[in-house]
């Protein structure tokens, strides 16, 4: 019994009986899921659902458990027995469209859009979808697409389309004059359409539009790109803009929006959306990787991002994600046999032995992160890097070093960060809380934190660093006040509340303190953990001030 109330209402449960679906097999597909195994549970729910197409409890997790697995089919399957019962959700008609459109079935792709506008939440789209269809059948897509600024929604993604309208259908021209706008204003938004723009551009031969699209080269992708057009590389890189360029593009960009509001089942819906229409997409393959990282499926996130080749503009930032994705796993020898054989075909990148430094930090292995971003700073000297990327290369290095008890090589890092980047909040609080630490210097670290302070004051960390500061030097006063702004902005964070009843310790309000010290207690580990329970019994005492 227990088990029929967990799992939905008697209703569905008559349904699983009348169809004869194995119970077993449906405790199964739960416990798969449970266990982090949804490409078994969508199996099971798969077989489910085939024996008994009516079943709505079935076909709602099939789909869910189709959508996080990448299955289409199944999704669509279970899309088409829920609309068929009226119990289709906004997003779905999206699936039938995407079928429709591939299968160059017209009718059934108009007829996706008429329930998608019925269903309301993303009508939105219906001008767009309806755009690239025109597009593939020779229609006027340009008097279709001038609906698209009729809505709020639509028209925050109308310029750019525009752009890869005008590419797919041949008007270069205008394409170029609103490129010209995009790469004026060089925003890290359009990065990925100035890529698209230029592999379209590098495809007919015109390496000089390209490589002026390219120009300021803001992202990693640009300036791999614009090398790689430079040096006369076509093979992987050259591609030009069609109908599934653009469509494709319209669901990328939805997926990474929708993501930024941590709706992540959408996302990873959009995700594959996109890859349906442009499977060898590279782009896409780091989209439906970040997609599935975002969902909290790894496994199935690394295994994306591997398939983006060295020789694609996306590499690094697909490797970056795939090491990121190992490392919140503990994989750490996966991920640095990943970096080996990176490192082992270009030699020169800086961007790898900084990845491979990464990797060795977060395993604690800090003397060996320290040379492996020395070894970054070396390489990107080689090519002549900007000053701010080779200040971010320092920070880590005089990070690493700290952490190993180098120092005090760590700080010189650190100043050396700091020349290259003046006016960094995150250099400045850093090499002001470094020295701080160690108790010397203060006056210079707390300058340094001061100064980070007046850059960023909503930062909590550089406000809990500011008030740390106060209090190291004799003024708990004036250290509270920015212990409390520290703690609203991160009301858990282990270390301000550490800070702040240190502080309030030392004004004599024991209450709040050991309130302070218990909710850092909570999230403390280790040597934190055994010191807190020794200031929560007895109090404050010299040495167990927080470090």
């Amino acid at each position: 019994m227990t088990f029929f109330l967990a799992f939905g209402p008697s209703p569905a449960v008559a349904t699983l009986d009348q169809s004869q679906i194995s119970l077993e097999r449906f405790v199964e597909a739960r416990l798969a899921e449970s266990s982090g195994e949804p490409l078994i549970a969508a199996s099971i729910y798969a077989e489910g659902l085939a024996a008994a197409p009516d079943n709505e409890l079935l076909a709602a997790k099939a789909y869910v458990k189709a959508i996080e697995v990448g299955n289409f089919d199944l999704a669509l399957k279970a899309v088409n027995s829920l609309q068929l019962r009226g119990k289709a959700d906004a997003e779905m008609p999206l699936l039938q469209f995407i079928d429709a459109y591939n299968n160059r079935d017209w009718q059934s792709a108009e007829n996706a859009i008429v329930e998608l506008e019925a269903l309301k939440n993303f009508a939105f789209l219906a001008p767009f979808l309806e755009t690239w269809m025109a597009v593939e059948k020779g229609d006027n897509a340009q008097a279709i697409f001038a609906r698209t600024k009729e809505n709020t929604s639509s028209n925050f993604y109308h310029y750019e389309q525009l752009v890869l309208l005008n590419l797919a259908t041949g008007n270069d021209r205008d394409a170029i004059q609103l490129l010209t706008t995009i790469v004026e204003r060089n925003e890290a938004r359009m990065a990925p359409v100035r890529v698209i723009a230029a592999r379209h551009f590098w495809s007919k031969n015109d390496p000089e539009t390209a490589l002026k699209i390219l120009q300021f080269r803001r992202s990693g992708p640009e300036q791999k790109l614009f090398r790689q057009i430079e040096n006369g590389e076509k093979r992987r890189v050259a591609r030009r803009v069609n109908g599934e360029t653009g469509l494709g593009f319209l669901f990328q960009r939805l997926s990474n929006d929708l993501a930024a509001q941590r709706a992540q089942f959408l996302s990873l819906l959009m995700a594959q959306l996109a890859y349906r229409l442009e499977p060898k997409s590279d782009y896409t393959r780091l989209t439906l990787g970040r997609a599935y990282a975002g969902a909290e499926f790894r496994q199935l996130a690394v295994a994306e991002f591997a398939e983006i080749k060295a020789e694609s503009p996306y590499f690094l930032a697909g490797i970056s994600s795939e090491i990121a994705s190992l490392v919140s796993e503990n994989k750490y020898d996966q991920a640095q046999q990943r970096l080996s054989a990176a490192i082992e075909r270009d030699t020169a990148s800086p961007q790898l032995q900084v990845l491979k430094g990464q990797v060795l930090q977060a395993r604690g292995d800090y003397a060996a992160a320290a040379d492996a971003f020395a070894q970054a700073i070396i390489l990107a000297e080689n090519i002549e890097a900007s000053d701010a990327l080779l200040a971010n290369y320092w920070l880590a290095l005089g990070g690493a070093q700290e952490q190993a008890g180098i120092w005090p090589e760590g700080l010189e890092s650190l100043r050396k960060a700091n020349e290259l980047l003046p006016n960094s909040p995150s250099i400045l609080n850093y090499l002001g809380y470094a020295q701080l630490e160690r108790l010397e210097n203060k006056q210079e670290a707390i300058a340094a934190i001061r100064e980070a302070h007046a850059l960023r004051p909503s930062s909590p960390a550089i406000t809990d660093s500011l008030g740390w500061a106060y209090f190291v030097i004799g003024e708990a006063d004036q250290a509270v006040v920015y212990l409390e702004q520290a703690l609203a902005g991160e009301p858990q964070d282990p270390t301000i509340n550490e800070h702040l009843g240190d502080a309030y310790w030392t004004l004599g309000r024991k209450y709040e303190a050991r309130y302070a010290w218990k909710s850092a207690k909570l999230f403390a580990e280790d040597e934190d953990f055994e010191r807190l329970a020794s200031k929560i019994e007895v109090g404050l005492q010299s040495d167990k001030t927080s470090p």
